[in-house]
């Protein structure tokens, strides 16, 4: 029967493998979110890949599954070239490993940023507009553009890498080797590696007394009105808007699109990102690309996943 058909699609990061499974027409029905950070070789991710696919398809027909991967990947070779949030993985021919545990089902694979693209275009804020930037603001940055519902991927696969645009000069080490990347210095563990180091610099702060350092610790003492934890925000805020205003006058799309988990804390970032935004972009480039907030949340990827058996 109809109805009891599916796909399946995944989004493995740096934290979490969410998967959820949808209907033929690409409405959601189930998903589950699992701790990827006890992984350590490639055979774990994958018995998490089996383990969720069994428990959404359990009593249904798959019909396709959709894989969305943080980090550079090689599709023609089938491996993830490059993910500092996903070590274990790196030069692993992690396509072939998926086929052959899901063999017949017809599996496609790309980078979560561009899935997170394509899911916020054809099912979320980006409906509706030509051209859309996405950023994914979580464990790390990623970025795609699309135009009239393509995903434009570059000479090798390697567009929309503004994780890792310079936006200062010898600046922060990154986890990719480089310094200065927005990654560096908007993303989780940036944040935590900042509030780290102010704790060291200023012991007796209420940052310094954190049981853990999180992006959610930082946020709920933000949210008490600690001036110290909100400046951590404010400052990578900053970051984070230099890098909107690079894409704003390098592609001027008609919306960029946030997503992340990060955007929770979008009340204490927002404002200085807003602002670094509108001082080093054409104004002419920042009236014309909005800047809204995504409708999937951190789900994006996993429906931009399964969009290649929907077209």
């Amino acid at each position: 029967m109809p109805g009891s058909e599916v796909y399946v699609g995944f989004d493995l990061g740096g934290s979490f493998l969410k998967a959820s499974s949808f209907s033929l027409d690409g409405e959601l029905q189930e998903r589950h979110s699992l701790d990827v950070r006890g992984c350590r070789k490639a055979n774990d991710y994958l018995d998490l890949f089996k383990d969720a696919a069994k428990s959404l398809s359990s009593d249904k027909c798959l019909k396709g599954i959709g894989v969305a991967v943080a980090g550079v990947l090689s599709l023609d070779a089938g491996k993830i070239v490059d993910s500092p949030n996903l070590p274990a993985l790196c030069g692993v021919p992690i396509l072939g490993m998926l086929e052959d545990a899901f063999s017949p089902i017809p599996l496609q694979m790309m980078n979560d940023a561009n899935a997170a693209a394509l899911g916020e275009y054809f099912a979320g804020a980006g409906e509706g507009y030509e051209s859309m930037f996405i950023l994914t603001l979580g464990t790390g940055v990623g970025g795609g553009f699309v135009q009239n519902g393509v995903i434009w991927r570059g000479a090798s696969g390697m567009a929309g890498e503004i994780g890792h645009m310079i936006i200062e000069k010898n600046g922060k080490s990154c986890t990719c080797g480089s310094r200065g990347c927005l990654e560096a210095y908007f993303s989780s563990w940036a944040l935590e590696r900042d509030a780290k180091d102010h704790a060291v610099l200023h012991p007796d702060s209420a940052v310094a007394a954190l049981d853990k350092v999180s992006p959610i610790s930082l946020s709920e003492l933000a949210a008490s009105g600690d001036d110290e934890a909100r400046a951590i925000w404010e400052n990578s805020g900053y970051a984070l808007g230099i890098g909107i205003a690079n894409i704003m006058n390098l592609l001027n799309p008609e919306c960029i699109v946030l997503v992340g988990g990060l955007i929770n804390a979008k009340e204490y970032f927002l404002p200085a990102a807003r602002k670094a935004w509108e001082e080093n972009s054409f104004e002419q480039a920042s009236k014309s690309s909005k800047v809204i907030w995504g409708e999937l949340g951190e789900w994006a990827g996993v429906r931009g996943a399964i969009q290649p058996f929907l077209q």
